[in-house]
């Protein structure tokens, strides 16, 4: 007996990358899954290569920027599985350019990727889930980003910076139904191996120098928090953020030293 026998969850952005991760940890766990992904090759290799290892996933090819097509994925998951009972939008885009360089195109891709994507979603599973009556789990990724600003990332702070702000929104909205919604924020993740992005290593290097506990995130960390969120265990936990970060959110590592205020005589 599995953790999420019985129940069915919605994950963006699966065909790789820490959302597939995710999607691994909760059918292993006993869900039924959903992919949504707009790839189709690794989504289709991905659904298969769970569904070959005996678990029960549905990839629905979407771009999660277009209402009608997070609507029907959702209905092709009603239809499959009969109920939807857990949303985690993880997926994302990258666009790493000061501000005053990016592109029209560039800013609005990432926003509705990110951000849109939430809501489109949250929406489509939402209305479910009231339906359904028996409550439900909604889970953004976030990033640290949303709250702790860093430079080249303009549309990818805003968007997560909106993502909390939805996701409180929608768990004073969604709390009468029972519905949590709750944001799991990664620090820096090492994503080799499991996806197509790639991480500059000197990038790397230097946020390390930034984390308290002085490496990366592992993907499988990352999960626990969503896992935890989805499940019964975090039934009366809602509207929260919870940074996955090794404590890089706490403060500013770099600004360390002795410091004197002589005026007041204060250490």
């Amino acid at each position: 007996m599995g953790e999420f026998d019985g129940k069915v969850a919605v994950v963006s952005g699966a065909a790789g990358g820490i959302s597939n991760v995710i999607l691994r940890r909760l059918v292993e766990d006993g869900a039924k899954g959903v992919l949504v992904d707009i790839d189709e090759e690794m989504g289709a290799e991905a659904a298969q290569k769970l569904n070959d290892a005996g678990r029960e996933v549905l990839f629905c090819r979407t771009d999660i920027r277009e209402s009608a097509q997070v609507d029907a994925a959702i209905q092709q998951a009603i239809e499959r599985f009969g109920r939807v009972d857990i949303l985690v939008h993880g997926a994302g885009v990258g666009v790493h350019k000061e501000v005053i360089d990016l592109s029209d195109d560039e800013w609005d891709l990432q926003i509705d990727v990110q951000l849109r994507g939430a809501f489109l979603l949250s929406r489509a599973v939402g209305r479910e889930l009231v339906k359904q009556g028996e409550g439900g789990r909604i889970v953004l990724i976030g990033s640290t980003s949303g709250n702790n600003a860093r430079p080249n990332s303009g549309p990818h702070a805003a968007s997560k910076a909106g993502e909390i702000q939805l996701m409180r929104v929608m768990a004073l909205e969604l709390g009468k139904h029972g519905v949590t919604a709750n944001v799991v924020s990664p620090g820096l993740t090492d994503i080799s191996g499991i996806s197509r992005s790639f991480q500059n290593p000197a990038y790397q290097k230097a946020f390390v120098t930034q984390v308290p506990l002085g490496r990366l995130a592992a993907p499988d960390e990352i999960a626990d928090a969503v896992l935890f969120f989805a499940s019964d265990r975090a039934r009366f936990v809602t509207g929260q953020v919870l940074c996955v970060d090794g404590g890089y959110s706490a403060g500013k590592l770099a600004v360390n030293g002795p410091h004197t205020a002589n005026d007041f005589g204060q250490l």
